[in-house]
């Protein structure tokens, strides 16, 4: 049985850092003998047991096989109050491997500071040990839209839009040859015609989610569980 206490350790030196001793034994209350998992955020866990003063003993890294086969990057513009904190928590559940925030022309809230950002850093890592997952998501920095580069050929860039299209999610065909998506989502009243022309023109595939209108968390959400479905069950 795997343990439920997890923390992230760069390296298994035999001894916790200030942070996770603290979260070992005063948050999660485990004692002597005890057994937690170390993951190092790049893939890479261990299971240890809990010694004396900070002091661990811990098994060899191992690989498992809870990462979606896809990477997958979400560009995702900012939302007013909690709404972005809970889509980037549940984002990195469902395996996103990269969350770019995106400051578009709707975007009723100010770019966020770096304090903001560091809380989304925290937000993603925690939802990581709670999902059981070792590959730490990268929260990039507020990006504007006119930033974002041209998408690679090895990914499936597609772009969330509200009009009835010609092409749904479930369209989508088949790209064997190809190992991410990017999924861009907008604010809640959706991208300008000026932005969309500019992902248009970059590439981006327009991508109909359906009749109905979706709030600005819940439509990622919606993609990402259609788009990581088959990395976990197909």
């Amino acid at each position: 049985m795997v343990p439920h206490a997890r923390i992230i350790e760069p390296a298994l030196v035999g001894t916790l850092n200030d942070d996770n001793r603290h979260r070992i034994e005063r948050v999660l209350r485990l004692r002597e003998g005890d057994k937690f998992v170390i993951t190092d955020g790049c893939g890479h866990e261990a299971t240890a047991v809990l010694g004396l003063k900070g002091a661990y003993s811990a098994e060899t890294w191992q690989t498992p096989e809870r990462e979606p086969s896809l990477e997958v990057s979400l560009f995702a513009a900012v939302s007013k109050g909690e709404r972005f904190e809970w889509l980037i928590e549940k984002a990195v559940e469902m395996g996103v491997l990269r969350i770019i925030p995106l400051m578009a022309e709707r975007c009723i809230v100010r770019e966020p500071g770096s304090s903001k950002v560091e809380r989304w850093r925290k937000i993603a890592a925690t939802a990581m040990l709670q999902c059981g997952g070792c590959q730490l998501p990268e929260i990039a920095d507020p990006v504007k839209l006119e930033q974002l580069p041209t998408p690679a050929e090895t990914v499936t860039p597609i772009l969330l839009h509200e009009e009835a299209l010609s092409v749904s999610l479930h369209q989508l065909p088949e790209t064997t040859d190809r190992t991410g998506i990017w999924l861009a989502s907008g604010p809640e009243g959706g991208f300008s015609d000026r932005e969309v022309k500019i992902l248009l023109d970059k590439g981006w595939q327009p991508v109909w989610l359906g009749r109905r209108l979706f709030k600005t968390d819940t439509a990622p959400t919606i993609a990402l569980a259609n788009i990581l479905a088959k990395s976990w069950f197909g």
